[in-house]
C-alpha cells in the first residue's frame, strides 16, 4: 500500500515535531531577558507543539499542559541549552517537578547568568514552597558559579543544616577563600563540624588554605590533628594543603616532614615544597628539591620553573639557572602558548631576566628580554634597567627607559626611582629636574619610593635645600626618607641640620635602623658632637646594632675625630669581627692622636690575624709613618706594596711620595714619581711641595715648569711653589707666579692668598704684603699670623703689636702660632714689657700652655736687652726641660753684653747637649776674642781640631736680571771677582778713614792682620752686596739672602755701603730681615 502524502494525513495522527520547533516566520520564538516576569497563569507559550498528545486529546484541558509533558519539555530545553525557553516553561502552572527545577538551576550556573539564576530561585520559591537539599545544593552552586557569594549564602542559610552535604559546605568555603574572606571560610568549617557533617579531603584542603592565608599556625595544627583522626592525612591533596600551610607560616621543618612522609607525590607536592623553601629563604634546599624532582621524572611545569629560577638567582647559581632555561626551551615551557613565533612567555621570561640580572650576566638577560613576546609589563623593564644600573651601565639603563617611554608603557615608582638613580650617578642635574617634572605629571610625586630617590638625587647634586623641601612635602615619610635626608645633610656639610633631623626622627617614634646611625654618626664626628655620638652608641648597644661591623667602624671614626682615644681603643678591642676597614680606622685614629709608634705594632697584629692590607690600609699606614718621619717603617710598607702589586696604584704612589718627602728622602720620592704613568694633580703637587719644604727650590721650579707643559696647575700648586720662592727670596719669580695665579683666579682661595702674603714678606716686600693682606675679604687666623710674623722678621715690632691687638679686636682668638709670632716680634724689637704682657696673657687669659718656642722667645728677649741674670733664672724655673736653642739664645746675649763668665757656664750646657755643632764653638770663640782672651781662643781651636770638627760654610745669593748668583766665603771663581775685590778694598779704606775700623777679633782666624783682612773680605754676604751695587741700577733695592746668621762685620760693612753709595740694602739671614738705608738698620742692634 502506498504511503499517502503528508498533506493528506490528518493532523491528529501526525507525530509531534521535535522540540523546540524550528524558527520560522509564521511561528517566531519570543526572546526575553532572564529577569522579566513570567506570563500570566493559564497562558501557554505560543511555541508549543502543533498538536496535543493522544492523551490530551482524550482528556482535553484547555489552557493547561500536562505535567509530564512540561517536565519532558524542560529537560529537552535544558539539554539543548535554551535557558530562556526553559525558564518560560518553568513559570507555567503545569506541575513542574523537582528534577526540572534542578535542571534549569544547573543550566543557570553553567551559563553564568545571575539574572536567570535569581528568576529560577523565585520560581522555585513559588512552585515548591521551600528549598530541599537537592534544590538548595543546585541553587548554592548556581549562585557561586555566577559569582554571587551573598545569594549563595542566603540559600545556604535557608537550608536545614543537616540536609546540606559536604560538597555544598566545601563549595561555599572555597568561594570564601577565592573572595579573600578566609576568616569566614574557617568559621563555616567550624559550623559544619558542629552540624555533624563529616569533612572530606577537599573540605580539609579548603579550610587549610584559609588558615594558611590567615597565618594561624595554631589553628592549622588543630585541623592537622583532626584530619589524622579522620584518616585523611595520607590523601595527596590534604598533604599538599598542609605543606602550603606550614610553608606560609614559616614552619619549613614541619612542611619537610610531611613531604618526606608522603607515599605518593604529585607535581603540586613538589611545586609547593620548592615554592615554600624559596619563600622561607631555603634557596639551596629549593634547588636540591628541583634536582630530585627532575631525577624522579616528575613532570616539570611552568609553576616549577617559576619557583626554582628565583632560588637560583638568590644563590647566584647561574649554571643551574641555565640548565632550567635549556629545559624550558626543550619542553616548550619558554614559549608563548599562542605561537612560538610570538616570542618567550612573559612569566617565564621575567623570571629568567631576574635570574640573569642577579647573577650579573647582563648579556644573557638582555637576550631573553629582547626575545620576550610582550613587554607590556613594567616589572620586567624595571628588572633589566635595575640590572644595568647595578652594573654601572647607567647610560644603557637610561636608553631602555627611553624605549619604554616610546612604546607607551607607563613607568611605575620603581622605574622612576631607577631613572633618578642613573641620573644621579651620571651627575646630570638638568635631566634630574626634567625627570622631576615628568613624574609629577604622571601623578607619582607623592609616592614614597620616588620621593626618596628625589631626595638622594638633590642631595648628591649639592642641592640640599631642594632635597629638604621634597622631604618636608612628603605625605608619608618612611625610615628610608629620614635616612636619605640625614645622609644628604651630612654629605653636604650641614652637620647640625643632620643631627636636628635625627632628633626629630627619634622624637616622632620613627624606627631607627643601622642606616640611620651610619648617617648621623659622621655628622657627630665632623662637628665633634661627642655627646650625641655617645647617645647613638648607647642606642646601638641597647638594640644590638653594635654587633654590625660597619656600625662599629663608624663609631671608631667618630670617637677618633672627637679625640676620645680610650673609647676608640675600647670599641676596637671589643669587636667580635674586624675587617680591613676596622684596622684602617684604628691606624687613622693613632695617626690623629700622634701615636705613630703604635701603628707599626697594629700592622703586625693585622698581618697575624690574616687580614690583607688594601689600598686604604696601605695609604693610612704611610701617612702615619710620614707624620713620624719613620723612614724605615715606611720602606717596609713600600716593600709590602711592591710584593702585592700595589706600588703603581695612584693613591699608594702618592702616599709613598708624601712619606719620602716628609722623611727628607727626595731621591726616593722622585723615583716613585718617575715610575707613575698616570700622574694626577696630587702627584705633581706632592713632589713640588716636597722640594719646597726640603730647600730644593731650583728643583721645585724645574718641576713646576715641566708641569706647565703637561698638566694644569690648581690653587694647591700655588701654595706648594710659593714657599720655594719665599725660601730663596726670589722676588721676580714670585711676581710671575702671582700674575699667573691672578689670571687663573686662584686668589679666591684663602690658602693661595696667604701663601702670597708670606712670599712677599719673606722676599722683603713688606709693603706689598700689607697691601695684599688688606685686600683679603676673609682674613683667617693664618692670615693675621703671617702678617704679624712678617712685621717681626722685618724689625717692625710696634706694627706687629698694633696688628695683634687689631686681630683680637676683630674677634679672632690667637693660638699657639699667633703668640709665637708676636713674642718673636717683641724679641727682635726689644719690646720687653710687651713681650711679658703677651706671654702672661697666653697663660692666664687664653689658657694656652707655653711651648719651648715661647720660652725661647722670652729668653732671647731678656738676653738681647741685657737682663742676663733674669734670663738664666727664667730658664732654671721653666716647667719643661730646656733644649739647646734656649741656652744658645742666652749665649748670644752673653756675647752682645760681653759676659764671659756666664757665657762659659752656659756653653758647658750647650756642648753637652750638642757636642758636634761647630757653630756653638765658634760663638764662644768670638766671645773670647772680643774679650781679648786669646789663650782661651787657642785652646778652643785645639779642642775643635782634636774633635775633627769643621766650621759650616755659609753662602749668600742675589738675583740680578732673573739669574741667581751664589757667593761662598773665600771663593774667587766668580767672573767679576776682581771688580768685587777692588770695590770692597775701597769700602775698607773709606771705613778706616772715617774711623770705622773693622773688628778683627773673630773666631778661629789667624794672628796677622793680612789674614784678618783677607778673611773679612771673603765673607759671602759682603760679596753679594758688592755684586749688587756693581750690577743693579741706581734706585733699585739690593736684596741679598744668607743661609745663616749674618756676622757683625758683614752687618757693619753693609751699613757703611748703604750710606756710602746711597743704596737701600735688604739683607735676609736665617733669623730676620735687615733693612739698611743711610747707614741705619731696622734691627737696631737686635740680631
Amino acid at each position: 500500500m502506498a504511503t499517502p502524502p503528508l498533506s493528506s494525513v490528518s493532523r491528529h495522527h501526525r507525530a509531534p515535531p521535535p522540540w523546540p520547533p524550528p524558527k520560522t516566520a509564521t511561528s517566531p520564538r519570543t526572546s526575553f531577558r532572564c529577569g522579566v516576569m513570567a506570563p500570566p497563569a493559564g497562558q501557554v507559550l505560543e511555541a508549543a507543539t502543533a498538536a496535543p498528545s493522544p492523551r490530551s486529546y482524550k482528556n482535553p484541558m484547555p489552557g493547561r499542559v500536562m505535567s509530564s509533558d512540561v517536565n519532558l519539555q524542560i529537560q529537552r530545553l535544558c539539554q539543548a541549552g535554551d535557558l530562556a525557553a526553559a525558564l518560560r516553561l518553568l513559570g507555567s502552572d503545569g506541575g513542574v517537578d523537582v528534577r526540572s527545577y534542578c535542571a534549569v538551576v544547573q543550566l543557570c550556573g553553567e551559563e553564568r547568568s545571575l539574572e536567570a539564576a535569581r528568576r529560577a530561585h523565585a520560581l522555585v520559591r513559588a512552585g515548591t514552597g521551600g528549598i530541599g537539599s537537592v534544590l538548595g545544593k543546585r541553587l548554592v552552586l548556581a549562585y557561586l558559579k555566577c559569582g554571587d557569594l551573598g545569594g549563595a549564602r542566603t540559600v545556604f542559610d535557608e537550608m536545614p543544616p543537616q540536609v546540606a552535604d559536604v560538597r555544598v559546605w566545601t563549595s561555599l568555603m572555597s568561594a570564601y577563600a577565592k573572595a579573600g574572606d578566609f576568616q569566614e571560610g574557617v568559621l563555616l568549617f567550624r559550623q559544619m563540624q558542629c552540624c555533624g557533617v563529616s569533612p572530606d579531603a577537599h573540605a580539609v584542603s579548603c579550610v587549610l588554605k584559609c588558615i594558611a592565608s590567615l597565618g594561624s599556625i595554631v589553628e592549622g595544627e588543630v585541623i592537622h590533628g583532626l584530619l589524622e583522626k579522620l584518616g585523611l592525612g595520607e590523601a595527596c591533596a590534604v598533604a599538599n594543603a598542609l605543606i602550603a600551610l606550614y610553608s606560609r607560616c614559616g614552619c619549613m621543618e614541619d612542611a619537610m616532614q610531611i613531604f618526606d612522609s608522603m607515599h605518593s607525590r604529585d607535581a603540586i607536592s613538589w611545586n609547593s615544597m620548592i615554592s615554600g623553601c624559596f619563600s622561607n629563604g631555603w634557596h639551596d634546599r629549593a634547588v636540591d628539591l628541583f634536582s630530585e624532582m627532575w631525577s624522579e621524572g616528575t613532570e616539570i611545569s611552568s609553576v616549577t620553573v617559576l619557583s626554582v629560577l628565583p632560588a637560583c638567582a638568590e644563590l647566584g647559581y647561574e649554571l643551574v639557572g641555565k640548565a632550567v632555561h635549556g629545559y624550558s626551551i626543550k619542553s616548550g615551557l619558554l614559549w608563548d602558548l599562542d605561537s612560538v613565533q610570538s616570542g618567550i612567555d612573559d612569566a617565564v621570561g621575567s623570571k629568567l631576566v631576574f635570574m640573569y640580572v642577579k647573577c650579573g650576566d647582563m648579556g644573557s638577560a638582555r637576550k631573553v628580554f629582547d626575545a620576550m613576546s610582550s613587554k607590556g609589563n613594567v616589572h620586567v623593564w624595571n628588572l633589566i634597567m635595575g640590572g644595568y644600573a647595578k652594573a654601572g651601565e647607567f647610560e644603557e639603563s637610561l636608553s631602555l627607559f627611553e624605549q619604554m617611554h616610546e612604546l607607551g608603557i607607563t613607568p611605575d615608582e620603581h622605574a622612576i626611582s631607577c631613572l633618578l638613580k642613573c641620573i644621579t650617578c651620571l651627575s646630570c642635574a638638568r635631566d634630574g629636574l626634567v625627570a622631576h617634572g615628568y613624574l609629577v605629571k604622571l601623578g607619582l610625586g607623592a609616592q614614597c619610593a620616588v620621593c626618596n630617590a628625589l631626595i638622594s638625587f638633590y642631595a648628591k647634586s649639592n642641592m640640599i635645600d631642594d632635597a629638604v623641601l621634597v622631604f618636608d612635602r612628603m605625605p608619608h615619610q618612611d625610615t628610608i626618607s629620614w635616612n636619605s635626608v640625614i645622609s644628604g645633610c651630612t654629605s653636604n656639610g650641614l652637620n647640625s641640620e643632620a643631627i636636628e633631623l635625627f632628633r626629630r626622627m627619634w622624637i616622632q617614634g620613627q624606627e631607627l635602623d643601622s642606616a640611620t646611625l651610619l648617617s648621623v654618626l659622621p655628622a657627630c664626628a665632623q662637628s665633634r658632637y661627642w655627646f650625641v655620638g655617645r647617645v647613638v652608641h648607647g642606642y646601638s648597644v641597647k638594640t644590638g646594632l653594635i654587633g654590625e661591623t660597619s656600625l662599629a667602624n663608624v663609631l671608631l671614626d667618630m670617637y677618633s675625630n672627637c679625640s676620645d682615644w680610650h673609647s676608640t681603643n675600647q670599641i676596637f678591642r671589643s669587636m667580635a669581627q674586624k675587617n680591613v676597614v676596622s684596622w684602617t680606622a684604628m691606624i687613622t685614629s693613632y695617626t690623629r692622636a700622634g701615636l705613630f709608634d703604635k701603628v707599626a705594632g697594629l700592622l703586625q697584629e693585622m698581618v697575624l690575624d690574616g687580614i690583607k692590607l688594601d689600598v686604604f690600609a696601605v695609604t693610612s699606614a704611610l701617612h702615619a709613618f710620614a707624620g713620624d718621619g719613620s723612614l724605615k717603617q715606611g720602606k717596609s710598607v713600600h716593600g709590602y706594596a711592591i710584593r702585592n702589586g700595589m706600588e703603581k696604584i695612584l693613591p699608594v704612589a702618592n702616599a709613598l711620595m708624601e712619606m719620602y718627602v716628609k722623611c727628607r728622602n727626595m731621591e726616593e720620592a722622585r723615583l716613585v714619581f718617575d715610575h707613575v704613568t698616570n700622574k694626577d694633580i696630587i702627584s705633581w703637587n706632592t713632589l713640588i711641595g716636597g722640594y719646597s719644604r726640603n730647600n730644593f727650590a731650583n728643583e721645585s721650579f724645574s718641576l713646576f715648569s715641566d708641569m706647565l707643559l703637561q698638566f694644569k696647575p690648581n690653587a694647591v700648586t700655588m701654595t706648594c711653589i710659593l714657599p720655594a720662592v719665599a725660601s730663596i727670596s726670589s722676588l721676580e719669580r714670585g711676581r710671575e707666579i702671582h700674575a699667573y695665579a691672578l689670571r687663573r683666579e686662584f686668589l679666591e682661595d684663602s690658602y693661595t692668598s696667604n701663601a702670597l702674603v708670606d712670599m712677599y714678606v719673606k722676599c722683603g716686600a713688606l709693603l706689598v704684603a700689607r697691601v695684599l693682606f688688606d685686600q683679603l675679604t676673609k682674613k683667617n687666623l693664618i692670615s693675621w699670623t703671617i702678617m704679624i710674623a712678617g712685621y717681626g722678621m722685618h724689625g717692625c715690632g710696634k706694627d706687629a703689636v698694633a696688628l695683634f691687638e687689631q686681630m683680637r679686636g676683630s674677634g679672632v682668638e690667637p693660638d699657639v702660632a699667633s703668640f709665637s709670632a708676636i713674642l718673636y716680634a717683641c724679641c727682635h724689637s726689644g719690646l720687653t714689657a710687651e713681650g711679658w704682657k703677651f706671654f702672661n696673657a697666653m697663660r692666664k687669659e687664653y689658657k694656652i700652655e707655653p711651648k719651648l718656642k715661647h720660652y725661647t722667645c722670652i729668653v732671647d728677649l731678656l738676653s738681647r736687652t741685657g737682663n742676663l741674670k733674669e734670663a738664666f733664672e727664667f730658664i732654671e724655673s721653666m716647667p719643661i726641660e730646656p733644649d739647646s736653642s734656649i741656652w744658645v739664645s742666652l749665649l748670644h746675649g752673653c756675647r752682645i753684653h760681653r759676659d764671659v763668665k756666664l757665657a762659659e757656664k752656659v756653653a758647658d750646657r750647650v756642648f753637652k747637649m750638642e757636642p758636634e755643632n761647630t757653630g756653638y764653638y765658634v760663638l764662644l770663640a768670638n766671645i773670647y776674642a772680643e774679650a781679648e782672651r786669646w789663650e782661651a781662643v787657642k785652646k778652643l781651636k785645639n779642642r775643635i781640631g782634636g774633635r775633627g770638627l769643621r766650621e759650616n760654610t755659609g753662602c749668600s745669593w742675589i738675583e740680578v736680571r732673573g739669574k741667581v748668583h751664589v757667593f761662598i766665603a773665600d771663593n774667587r771663581n766668580h767672573p767679576q771677582w776682581n771688580r768685587i775685590a777692588e770695590f770692597l778694598d775701597d769700602v775698607a779704606r773709606m771705613m778706616r778713614e772715617e774711623g770705622h775700623d773693622p773688628k778683627k777679633k773673630y773666631a778661629l782666624m789667624g794672628a796677622n792682620d793680612a789674614v784678618h783682612d783677607e778673611a773679612l773680605c771673603g765673607h759671602s754676604s759682603k760679596l753679594a752686596v758688592a755684586f749688587g751695587v756693581l750690577n743693579l741700577p741706581e734706585g733699585q733695592p739690593i736684596r741679598v739672602t744668607k743661609n745663616s746668621k749674618v756676622c757683625s762685620h758683614c752687618h757693619e760693612a753693609a751699613r757703611f755701603i748703604s750710606k756710602m753709595c746711597n743704596r737701600e740694602i735688604i739683607l735676609r739671614d736665617s733669623s730676620r730681615f735687615h733693612h739698611l738705608e743711610g747707614g741705619r738698620c731696622s734691627c737696631r742692634g737686635y740680631f
